[in-house]
């Protein structure tokens, strides 16, 4: 109603004479049970765009109730074989006024498409790659942090880059261009504008950038008080896309040519053995020019961080010794036995962790080949996946949904951010990335997941970027936007289950070979 209000008064306004014109090159995309919507136009600015909606071309229209922050929209209707016509303008929010910047585009018609489980996943990769493809900034070409792309502006997005959601991004521009959903000329220079930025103006430290990194400057922001300097996961998190880039950007192009020289640079300017504090096994997690090692976190497992030892070791400039993934990565806390809902675990600890423990370092390290007691971790992994998907379902009685979706991982919740996993850390929020960048560990519950989420749920948890980042049934709640580090591997994952593609590309670059076989010479490696 709010939004309605607005526009009345922005129609007695009138057109800006400072308009830059009608957007251009709006096109429908029919898809199931909805009608995406592309065109031509600004983002990250004051630039809002209003859509309406008609069942006949000429009309009458009618304005739909969220405004667009990115030239792009999904409009699920939730129903197949409906056919509407649709047009499109531009609105300046600057200042906290409203002026039209645009008259309308002509209309174009597009029809929703019947359902089609086989299908379903294609859409939900092709959308989810916008994270990087639509929702990069225009002058850092980093992923943000953040990106909401519906609604006002939020200025407070428009400055944060992550490093990390950065290099799921670069991967996501691999699959954007396997897979068709971005040409491969223009996803080249799109991951040379983010590695142009890193190299020429990203702050480094010892190498490493911070967590999040100004838009504009290039400067590091502080993600917490002492936390304001080179953060050597999250770096680890970019380097590992930056080298799926680089392996699949082989053409002899000048743009393929100077991404693969630009991605080496930055890879082999990280000073990984700079951050095993005073020399110890471990590496630690920070460090800052002001604040030193006062964060003072080695990274031991098991969790998340895998990546960075593996990298630490294939560095062709900087390889930390073996003995620090034996002696620092597997601490005592790596893993123990235990047996939760008929599974017996010996990975992790109690009822297992957040499910992103389970995928941010194996976008491109395979984790059918890392070992444990034994066991590949792809099994570690579907047993863990299988606790938690049984301790949701012991819990439906009290959570609506649990009955048929899964996945926990830190997000947003009704009553804030958490650390959701099974066990107390559970209130019913559900985060979609989680199962979907984990299907392959469970593909039964996670197909059952995805088709409730979308064919039951997705009137309010589908938007332009694919599935919101979290919601909870129980509380009637969802969240507005997308947090770039779980948006980010959701393609990248379903296109590893698919093909395995971003496994072959990073697990044969020669660097990678050198460590995995520095790796599996030590007799610590099977035990």
């Amino acid at each position: 109603m709010k939004m309605n209000l607005i526009f009345k008064v922005i129609l007695i306004l009138g057109v800006s004479s400072s308009a830059r014109g009608i957007p251009k090159n709006l096109v429908a995309l029919d898809r199931q049970l909805r009608v995406d919507l592309q065109w031509e136009g600004p983002s990250y600015s004051d630039t809002i765009y209003q859509i309406q909606r008609s069942e006949k071309p000429g009309g009458p229209f009618t304005t739909l109730p969220d405004t667009a922050t990115f030239p792009i929209y999904s409009d699920y209707v939730g129903q197949s074989e409906q056919t509407y016509y649709y047009r499109v303008r531009e609105v300046s929010a600057k200042g906290g006024s409203f002026t039209l910047l645009s008259e309308w585009t002509q209309p174009v018609g597009g029809t929703t498409r019947a359902r089609d489980r086989v299908g379903l996943i294609d859409e939900v990769m092709e959308a989810s790659v916008r994270i990087a493809t639509v929702g990069s900034h225009p002058h850092s070409g980093l992923t943000g942090e953040w990106v909401t792309t519906r609604g006002l502006p939020r200025r407070a997005e428009w400055k944060v880059g992550a490093s990390g959601a950065t290099g799921m991004g670069l991967a996501n521009y691999v699959v954007a261009a396997e897979r068709g959903y971005l040409d491969r000329t223009k996803a080249a220079e799109m991951v040379l504008k983010a590695l142009r930025f890193l190299d020429r103006k990203a702050e480094r430290f010892h190498g490493a950038f911070s967590h999040w990194i100004n838009h504009e400057s290039g400067k590091a922001l502080p993600f917490s008080k002492f936390d304001d300097g080179g953060d050597i996961v999250e770096t680890a998190l970019l380097v590992q896309g930056i080298i799926i880039a680089r392996q699949y950007f082989t053409n002899d192009s000048a743009v393929e040519q100077e991404l693969r020289e630009t991605a080496n640079k930055i890879w082999r300017e990280v000073d990984w053995n700079w951050y095993r504090k005073d020399g110890s096994a471990a590496l630690y997690w920070h460090w800052s020019p002001k604040h030193g090692w006062k964060m003072n976190m080695p990274v031991k497992g098991f969790n998340e961080s895998e990546i960075l030892y593996i990298l630490g070791m294939a560095s062709p400039t900087n390889a930390i010794p073996v003995s620090s993934y034996f002696e620092g990565w597997r601490s005592d806390y790596f893993g123990h036995e235990r047996n939760h809902f008929g599974t017996r675990l010996e990975l992790g600890r109690g009822l297992g962790g957040c499910t992103f423990w389970y995928y941010y370092s194996y976008l491109g390290l395979n984790p059918r080949e890392m070992i444990y007691k034994g066991r590949s971790y792809r099994d570690h992994f579907r047993d863990l996946c299988t606790v938690q998907i049984n301790s949701m379902r012991s819990q439906a009685k009290h959570y609506r949904g649990y009955d048929q979706l899964w996945g926990l991982t830190a997000a947003p919740g009704p009553d804030g951010y958490s650390g959701f996993k099974p066990g107390k850390l559970d209130n019913g929020t559900i985060v979609p990335a989680a199962s979907l960048s984990a299907y392959l560990y469970a593909p039964e519950a996670s197909r059952q997941s995805l088709e409730t989420m979308y064919y039951q749920h997705g009137d309010k948890i589908w938007q332009e970027f694919g599935f919101l980042e979290s919601f909870n049934l129980t509380r009637d709640w969802q969240h507005s936007g997308y947090l770039g580090i779980d948006a980010g591997p959701v393609a990248p994952m379903l296109e590893n289950y698919r093909t395995g593609l971003l496994w072959k590309l990073f697990m044969n670059a020669p660097e990678i070979r050198t460590a995995m076989k520095k790796l599996k010479s030590d007799p610590r490696w099977n035990l």
